[in-house]
């Protein structure tokens, strides 16, 4: 199984604290590369490659892009990875919503996963400092917005 995602957490992180936590979340001898921001990707990315980049958004100021392969991390890698990084860390989370975990338009890119507190919310991402200033060729957005808690809901991650 290959997953590729991305995570936005609440406070930078050091490529090291990064590669002890995913090696206690994938079997021992799978291996993991964690790399700073602007890297390129490896031509031998491991079971498990991260690169941590930086954002536009002081509240959210660092994503981590992650790529996973030859080890299974359960129906969403992207929640697993969001609970042990706001468990080990001690930060907040962001990650994609599948339509399958909550109800909501599969079309809609706006929509996001935030695990507050220990406490997980549908949260929408639209105009905000994650998203940056756009446009869609007739309109812009400053995006300049915060990312906003729509409303509490329950997620299994197993």
């Amino acid at each position: 199984m290959t997953d590729m995602f991305t995570v936005a957490v609440s406070r930078p992180l050091a490529v090291g604290d990064v590669v002890a936590m995913f090696a206690e979340l994938i079997p021992p001898g799978l291996p993991i590369v964690v790399q700073a921001a602007g890297a390129d990707v490896p031509d031998d990315v491991g079971s498990l490659w991260a690169r941590l980049e930086p954002t536009e958004d002081p509240v959210w100021p660092l994503d981590l892009v992650m790529w996973v392969h030859e080890c299974d991390l359960g129906p969403y890698p992207d929640l697993r990875v969001a609970e042990l990084l706001a468990e080990r860390f001690g930060v907040d989370v962001l990650c994609g919503v599948d339509p399958a975990v909550v109800d909501v338009d599969p079309h809609d890119p706006f929509y996001s996963l935030a695990l507050i507190g220990g406490r997980w919310y549908l949260a929408s991402t639209a105009g905000t400092r994650l998203m940056g200033p756009y446009t869609d060729g007739i309109r812009e957005e400053p995006g300049d917005e915060p990312v906003k808690l729509i409303r509490p809901v329950v997620v299994e991650t197993h």
